[in-house]
């Protein structure tokens, strides 16, 4: 199965580095709900930096979320 993946917006940006944000300083379960919630439990975050990609990483492996580009698992 080939997908093609794309940029993020500047808003899918901005609301991703905030979920990491959240997670870093607080409680990782609510910012998986918050990417959930706006249905971006599947995007690329390969242009992300470290820092964000690290609690990612962690939130990726909750079910039903789906974020690529994050280095370590996939």
């Amino acid at each position: 199965m080939s997908t093609t993946l794309k940029a993020l917006s500047d808003f899918e940006h901005g609301f991703v580095t905030a979920a990491a944000l959240a997670a870093r300083l607080g409680d990782p379960n609510i910012a998986v709900k918050m990417l959930r919630h706006a249905g971006f439990q599947a995007l690329d975050c390969s242009e992300l930096n470290d820092v964000d990609k690290q609690p990612l990483q962690l939130m990726s492996q909750q079910p039903g979320m789906n974020l690529t580009g994050l280095g370590k698992h996939n």
